[in-house]
Parts: C-alpha cells; structure tokens; sequence
C-alpha cells in the first residue's frame, strides 16, 4: 500500500484490503483525534464510535499508539509520490513555487482531519517521532534535487541548504492550514491568499 497514490485517507482505506473492521476503526480513530485530540480519547471510545467491540479494536492494534502510527504512516506517500517529480517539470522559480502552493493545499484541505492530528501531536507529543526519519529519508534524493533546479536561478539565496528550502517552503503552508483548523474555515482558500503564501516564499528564496 505504500507505493499507492491517494488524495484522500479515505480513498487509501478504499484501496487497501484491509478488514472491514479495522478500515472502521481506523475512520472512527481519524474522527476522534481530530476533535478531542489523541490523549483525549480513548481505545473503549473508538471501538463505540465505530459500533465494534474494544476486543475488536486490540484484533487488530495492540495499542492506542499503534493505531495512531497506523494512520499517520500512510499519510507520507501521500504526501510526496509524484510530487517532485511533478514540481521538477516547472523551470522556472515562480511556476514552481505556484504549484507547490497549489498542490500540496490542497492536499491539506482535502485531508484535513488527518492533518489536525498532525499538527496536534508535532506540538504536543512524541508519537509521531518515529516517522520523522522514514520522512527524511524518503525526502533526500528528490530534495536535492528540487534544491538544485532552485539554486539555477541567480536569484535564489545560493547559502540556501535543502533544510532551510524546507522550513521556507513548509512554514508559511503549515501556519496557514493551522489557522484555518483553528477558526474552522470551510469556504476555500482565496485567490489573495494563495498569492501571499506564494509572495511569502518567494521572498525567502531570494537573495
């Protein structure tokens, strides 16, 4: 499953041949973590929401944490398979930095819970500690290479490293979807505000 390409966790669940059950558990853990948070519930509360026993529920994850890397570790194909790839056909500093913006919010809006659980646990917690080398690492090659196409334009700040490239591209995108989660925007992103993310980054890159 982790060579598959989803838009959706419910489209990766749709996908997968997972167990009726645990496709329902996983849904019902999505929902829950979403809205009170990963401490504020619990295994029992799950299995009730999905209308399954909590021996159902340990059939399939041992623990409240397992569910937890359950879900999230699907979440990073989704994030990048063909991504670079797709980033890498623009030339051109300002067409990649519109697609980027584009793409990838809307990737966070269509999965929006899954990314509220994201941002609880990188401000809260550890659980998803472990996936940050699998991230890493899966990130490299097409990292440096996005890197490289950037550093072709003279205006890009050559003392840029692939890390920093990171934290200027994400940052403005993560801060952004944090806000809507926080006042709970369901109308869209408007056009203004697509082109002040993308001002925002441009202006990091430059020299």
């Amino acid at each position: 499953m982790t060579d598959s390409i989803f838009e959706t966790f419910a489209d990766y669940l749709e996908q997968s041949d997972y167990p009726k059950g645990k496709k329902k558990i996983m849904e019902s853990a999505v929902e829950l973590f979403a809205s009170n948070g990963y401490n504020g519930i619990s295994t029992l509360q799950i299995a009730k929401n999905a209308g399954l026993s909590q021996a159902t529920l340990f059939k399939y994850f041992k623990t409240k944490e397992e569910l937890l890397v359950a879900i999230l570790h699907p979440v990073v194909p989704g994030l990048f398979v063909n991504f670079f790839d797709d980033l890498l056909t623009y030339h051109k500093t300002e067409e990649m930095i519109h697609f980027l913006v584009r793409d990838r919010m809307a990737f966070l809006e269509k999965n929006q819970a899954l990314f509220k659980i994201i941002l609880q646990e990188l401000l809260s917690g550890q659980k998803i500690k472990e996936e940050e080398q699998f991230i890493w690492e899966m990130m490299q090659s097409k990292l440096a290479a996005v890197h490289n196409r950037l550093l072709e334009d003279p205006r890009v700040n050559p003392d840029l490293t692939p890390f920093q490239l990171i934290r200027i591209s994400a940052g403005p995108l993560i801060a952004y979807f944090g806000q809507l989660c926080v006042v709970g925007k369901n109308d869209g992103i408007r056009e203004e505000e697509f082109i002040i993310l993308e001002k925002q980054i441009l202006a990091g890159l430059w020299k």
